[in-house]
């Protein structure tokens, strides 16, 4: 698949962007900046890349805290909505066209590299791990956030319970609702869909002589009750990885 094909599923953005002005204006949006924050440690004016914005929220929410933000996506439809949602909450970011997979930035240009629900579609996993290595400074962090979210299209047994999780928020909310959607060509350009992480994350970030500390489900801070239940077999992890 090319890289315009792999982008197809999220169209004009407009789903993915309604799900992020939802967020813009829950509790959630505190609970991120909380969630990042603890390894900010209280530090403004940070050169931060949002890596793979989508429709902007963590370009938004730091820029909102003080610091310095670059956010890349490849897409032209959520660059735009993220452009439209920072405008509407008058803050200043800087966004950019880019494919994650072929970066444009001087070595050591960053102090942090935020990024989720991204790094499970990405062609060359490894070789971006390392780039991202390549342009934090030193003691410049990686935060990774990201779940298994196809990881049940390859267990049955898995795939069984995320099957009843769906049909019990059907029940209790009257509307269909699925994890995740199947699509094995797309999963066979993209290798972490079928790995178990955040383990394989953990061992290639060591390989690179990376200072690396996970949380394994931060749902239960940033989460809803109804995608606490319905994402329950994918739950959400942290990973946090220090240049040394």
């Amino acid at each position: 698949m090319n890289r315009d094909e792999i982008q197809k599923p999220w169209g004009d953005g407009e789903d993915y962007n309604r799900y992020i002005v939802s967020e813009l204006s829950s509790f959630r949006k505190d609970a991120w900046k909380r969630q990042i924050g603890e390894h900010l440690e209280g530090r403004k004016g940070l050169k931060i890349l949002d890596a793979g914005t989508g429709p902007g929220f963590f370009a938004c929410i730091l820029s909102e805290e003080g610091q310095q933000v670059t956010a890349i996506d490849y897409s032209d439809a959520m660059i735009a909505c993220a452009r439209n949602n920072a405008k509407k909450l008058g803050v200043s970011a800087q966004f950019k066209k880019m494919d994650l997979n072929w970066l444009d930035f001087q070595d050591e240009e960053f102090d942090v590299i935020v990024t989720r629900n991204v790094t499970w579609t990405l062609e060359y996993p490894e070789q971006v791990y390392r780039e991202w290595k390549r342009i934090l400074k030193k003691n410049g962090l990686l935060l990774i956030y990201d779940a298994n979210w196809h990881l049940h299209f390859f267990d049955e047994n898995r795939l069984k319970r995320v099957r009843e999780r769906e049909e019990r928020y059907f029940r209790r909310y009257g509307q269909k609702e699925i994890v995740a959607v199947e699509n094995m060509d797309f999963f066979a350009a993209a290798p972490l869909t079928s790995t178990l992480r955040p383990e394989w994350d953990r061992e290639i970030l060591e390989k690179y002589d990376m200072d690396v500390r996970i949380q394994d489900n931060i749902g239960e801070n940033i989460y809803e009750e109804w995608e606490k239940d319905l994402y329950g077999e994918s739950p959400l992890f942290e990973i946090c990885a220090k240049k040394l």
